[in-house]
């Protein structure tokens, strides 16, 4: 009985110098685990984003903000504040746009919490950068769009004053008409009006 005891602390002691132990993690470096509530990093696509808001509204902690772009329709996208997110995932649930949400969880980067001390809170931010590019053309077919409808207004004008007008001249033929078809008293046409039709 006393050799087994021996054997297995022996195997105990040399299975412990062996296994790096959990102490040994500098866990401002590396995750020691990954908590099962931890759902990733907020990916952003700003492109499918329709700017409504919701994520922010139902966010529990207020973690998300919304950022101005200087467009007149779809003009705010969210960035997310991932000292303050608890990862809930309600963003990513009331997200109204299809077939693809505009706000997702992409299950990523643990080390953005993990990664220790930081001295600038922005390095939890998950920021929108929206190409000048994507600026420029949408800039480009909003400008195009206003134009085609002020000339789709000026060219329904024109056409409400020309059937104005055509109503116009078309009473003063239907006056002439009654003019023509007048008779005089005695029964017999009158042909000085232009003649009867």
């Amino acid at each position: 009985m006393l050799i087994i005891d021996i054997m297995k602390k022996v195997l105990r002691v040399s299975k412990a110098l062996t296994v790096k132990s959990p102490a040994q993690v500098d866990v401002r470096y590396e995750a020691m685990h990954h908590p099962a509530r931890y759902r990733g990093e907020h990916r952003i696509d700003y492109e499918t984003c329709i700017g409504c808001d919701a994520c922010n509204k139902i966010c529990p902690v207020s973690a998300i903000t919304m950022k101005k772009l200087p467009f007149k329709k779809r003009n705010i996208v969210p960035e997310v504040n991932l000292s303050v997110c608890i990862f809930c995932g309600l963003c990513e649930e009331v997200c109204p746009t299809k077939p693809e949400k505009s706000i997702v969880l992409s299950g990523g980067r643990y080390d953005m919490l993990s990664g220790g001390w930081h001295e600038d809170q922005t390095d939890f931010w998950v920021h929108v950068d929206v190409p000048q590019s994507y600026i420029d053309s949408r800039l480009e077919a909003e400008e195009a769009a206003r134009v085609k409808k002020e000339m789709a207004a000026k060219k329904r004008a024109a056409e409400a004053e020309a059937r104005k007008k055509a109503e116009a001249e078309g009473k003063t033929i239907e006056e002439k008409k009654a003019e023509s078809k007048k008779v005089a008293s005695d029964g017999t046409p009158d042909f000085s009006a232009g003649g009867i039709s």
